[in-house]
């Protein structure tokens, strides 16, 4: 079941006019993202596809495990480090759980880069563990 969600982002910047003073700005859009539930990251996973899985987490917030195959890629680091996932047909990003939103950042920011083949595992490994699936400790 792919979910679509709209991930709002807030930019905020101060920056000074011509005229000496500063003005504040902020800018708001949506972002559509993709969303797969761990049966079809499962499926992935045991079908083979051509698919990159990035774990954003790594070991913040005492994490010790990651989905078995995943590849850590920090949080603040996977947008610049973009280049290392257009090889693959899908990039599916995770992060602890549902409500954590690093995830959706992450893939959000590389859909702004014009990475179309992003898309969420939003159960996180939070998920993943609490159902016994394969992990690694990080």
């Amino acid at each position: 079941m792919e979910v679509l969600i709209f991930m709002e982002i807030g930019l905020n910047d101060i920056y000074k006019n011509n005229i000496g003073g500063q003005m504040s700005y902020q800018l708001n859009f949506n972002v559509a993202l993709d969303c797969l539930d761990k049966d079809e990251l499962l499926a992935r996973i045991n079908g083979q596809s051509n698919f990159v899985l990035v774990d954003t987490i790594g070991t913040y917030d005492g994490n010790k495990f990651k989905i078995k195959g995943s590849t850590t890629i920090p949080y603040t680091e996977v947008v610049d480090r973009r280049k290392e996932l257009e090889s693959f047909d899908e990039i599916i990003i995770y992060c602890k759980h549902k409500d954590c939103v690093a995830s959706k950042k992450v893939a959000s920011g590389l859909k702004l880069q014009n990475i179309a083949n992003v898309k969420v595992y939003e159960g996180g490994i939070d998920e993943w563990v609490a159902c016994n699936l394969p992990v690694e400790e990080e």
